[in-house]
């Protein structure tokens, strides 16, 4: 727990660097490539230099995964997915691929190490790095760029997974120790923290954010996971999208709802009851506890129209019901203004 504490800390007051190496991530190149991609995404793809986030849906309309697509040219896109959904999500572009059209697939999650700088002072300890001008005027939030760190080539993508801002720096695997090096002896003097997953599961569900096969699942629709922001229905057709349709007209079965909980000595963890009086109503997904706001959180879906902003609930622990009471997505920073500074 200590430990923990003191690594969200640096987060959000200092510096930290994460290995998240274990991505998949796929190359996606040729003059098709932005029609091959378009048809299997529910969101716009981003213009060159950006990021977007973007989902594959099944048939029914249900997440089959979540991925960053950043477009490093017209024919090229960068794609980065779990770890875990690495076949999962070829097989899925490979059996849904539009006949007809020029484009190559290339896995290069071997290829590539992930080494993400994150925290307030992450843009000064990246200064010290690389001669690239990485102000918020020249690199804003969630735009990419090649750049030298450290002596290494890298795609320097302005994106994150805790909330702060930070840099996710893709590099040849074959030089990541020598810019994993660099990178701690650069962040001499700056209390450079080394983060692990635990803390990393505190920042992000202070962020409510989604972890995909825990609170994104084939059991649950776009529209039930408070995602409608990232699906353009007007945009043309993608894979799941007459399902949404459906449901957006008979009504939309679940929500999903942030929800902090009242405990002694157990946390949420995900799979835990949530109740309504004597009622269950739904499952948390995904628990544990909020360093920076003090307070043990949950992420749940319930019943439609039972979790409005301030309902009093209960969420089982341990065979013990604890209140629980539903609050603001984002409890930490929910004008995402530390992403954007």
């Amino acid at each position: 727990f200590e430990p923990v504490r003191e690594e969200v800390r640096a987060v959000r007051e200092g510096v930290a660097l994460l290995d998240m190496t274990a991505f998949a991530k796929f190359d996606l190149m040729g003059p098709d490539a932005f029609e091959v991609l378009d048809g299997l995404c529910a969101n716009r793809l981003p213009k060159v230099g950006r990021i977007g986030l973007n989902y594959f849906l099944t048939p029914t309309g249900r997440v089959e995964s979540e991925m960053t697509v950043t477009r490093l040219a017209d024919d090229h896109f960068y794609l980065v997915s779990a770890a875990v959904g690495e076949l999962k999500d070829r097989e899925y572009m490979t059996t849904h691929w539009p006949t007809g059209l020029d484009a190559i697939l290339t896995t290069v999650s071997e290829a590539f190490g992930v080494l993400s700088v994150v925290g307030p002072s992450a843009r000064d300890l990246l200064a010290r790095c690389t001669a690239a001008d990485v102000s918020n005027r020249a690199f804003p939030w969630l735009t990419a760029q090649q750049i030298i760190v450290c002596g290494v080539e890298v795609r320097a993508l302005r994106v994150g997974f805790v909330g702060e801002l930070g840099w996710e720096l893709h590099h040849p695997i074959d030089r990541q120790l020598e810019l994993f090096d660099a990178i701690v002896e650069a962040g001499q003097g700056m209390d450079l923290v080394h983060l692990g997953m635990y803390a990393m599961e505190s920042l992000r569900l202070e962020k409510s954010y989604r972890m995909w096969g825990m609170d994104l699942t084939k059991e649950y629709s776009i529209f039930e996971a408070g995602l409608d922001r990232f699906v353009k229905i007007q945009k043309g057709q993608f894979t799941g999208r007459e399902a949404l349709l459906l449901q957006r007209e008979s009504g939309v079965p679940q929500e999903f709802i942030t929800l902090e909980v009242d405990v002694d000595d157990a946390d949420p963890m995900g799979n835990e009851p949530v109740f309504s009086g004597n009622e269950m109503i739904g499952r948390a997904t995904s628990g544990c506890y909020g360093h920076s706001v003090g307070k043990s959180l949950a992420l749940a879906y319930v019943e439609s129209g039972t979790g409005s902003v301030g309902t009093e609930l209960e969420l089982e622990i341990l065979d013990k019901r604890y209140p629980a009471r539903v609050i603001e997505e984002s409890p930490c920073d929910p004008q995402n203004e530390k992403l954007r500074v």
